[in-house]
């Protein structure tokens, strides 16, 4: 098989870059493992409270994809082709790294095995039905997924409860002080019990904290800690391209530094800015509109990095808003994700 621009990964970077190529008549084929689309950051409530969404941020690639889709695990990447599980190879002009991260301890938030629509379904129908069954419940981990885990588990089902454990000293690590303070208030309100200085890890007994000795037993146990990029297809002939930490190194047009025609984008890629689904969209777009130019012989334009700006749900009717220039939990403000947790946005983006 042969495409214009192959995209590895259909998560918020891939799946907009692929639209946006499309629409400017550059042929795309899109590789995932997966045959549905998730809007990640609606899971959690799907979770506490499926009624709400009901199943409405997930979507199968066939139904809104317009280029080639192909459902299948890049294995190796070369400076032309791709070579996938099933023993096919794809060549490309251009190639667009967007095969994001996951959660190996927390498949509730990305599934590790669920590569159906159907299947996902099931397991997060499978995660809601015991946490309706369970009362207590431990959240390891105060960054943004723990934060609203929480906030979604304690306001949806008050009879669960909640203890959320982190190792450092506030929630949310690179937040304002204030955004911290605002999210252990509003969980504190919701009931959530908050430990700082916590590590906890699988005892015979239960989870028992290294520090303290402190041993507890509950329900269910959830870990929103450890990040990893899914960058082991590149191990075999581009390690060099990796940072310390696992990321794409690009430049400041997207482009993978020492490769011609490789370009990388949203969790997989050391951008400079933070691993957020509107910023990945607004990076796909970018590079659908400098591969483009630059197959009309222009030159690439460089990327402008985005200040930090992040809307923290706790629960369906609070949150934070933090923004470049101030903190707040104004409802106004809140419920523009609050509405539908920005699914019809993600959907009508790409359509």
């Amino acid at each position: 098989m042969r495409t214009q621009v192959l995209i590895i990964g259909g998560g918020f970077a891939g799946a907009s870059t692929a639209q946006a190529l499309e629409k400017k008549g550059i042929k795309t084929t899109l590789v995932d493992k997966k045959d549905y689309f998730e809007v990640t950051y609606a899971v959690l409530r799907d979770v506490a409270a499926p009624s709400k969404n009901r199943g409405q941020s997930r979507r199968l690639y066939r139904d809104f994809i317009e280029g080639q889709f192909v459902q299948g695990t890049v294995i190796a990447l070369q400076a032309n082709c791709a070579s996938l599980e099933n023993g096919q190879t794809i060549y490309f002009d251009n190639v667009i790294i967007a095969s994001g991260s996951r959660y190996p301890s927390l498949p509730l938030a990305k599934s590790v095995d669920a590569i159906t629509l159907n299947n996902r379904n099931k397991e997060l129908t499978r995660y809601h039905e015991q946490l309706k069954d369970a009362s207590t419940v431990l959240i390891i981990g105060g960054g943004v997924v723990g934060v609203e885990l929480a906030g979604e588990l304690a306001y949806a089902m008050p009879h669960l409860k909640i203890t959320l454990a982190h190792n450092g000293t506030h929630l949310l690590n690179g937040f304002k002080s204030k955004a911290s303070k605002k999210a252990l208030d509003q969980l504190t309100r919701l009931g959530v019990r908050v430990e700082f200085g916590a590590h906890y890890k699988a005892h015979e007994s239960g989870f028992k904290d290294d520090k303290t000795r402190n041993v507890i037993s509950p329900d269910i146990a959830f870990s929103a800690t450890g990040v990893v990029p899914n960058n082991e297809f590149l191990k075999q002939h581009l390690a060099h391209i990796l940072n310390k930490q696992g990321h794409v190194i690009v430049d400041e047009n997207l482009k993978v530094v020492g490769q011609r025609n490789m370009f990388a984008i949203g969790d997989i890629a050391d951008v400079g800015e933070a691993k957020l689904g509107y910023l990945a969209v607004e990076q796909g777009k970018h590079l659908a509109n400098s591969i483009a130019k630059q197959l009309q012989g222009n030159n690439l334009k460089s990327y402008k990095r985005h200040p930090f700006m992040a809307l923290v749900p706790t629960g369906q009717e609070t949150g934070i808003v933090q923004l470049p220039f101030m903190v707040s939990t104004w409802k106004p403000l809140v419920n523009i994700k609050q509405k539908d947790l920005f699914i019809s946005k993600t959907f009508d983006g790409m359509a």
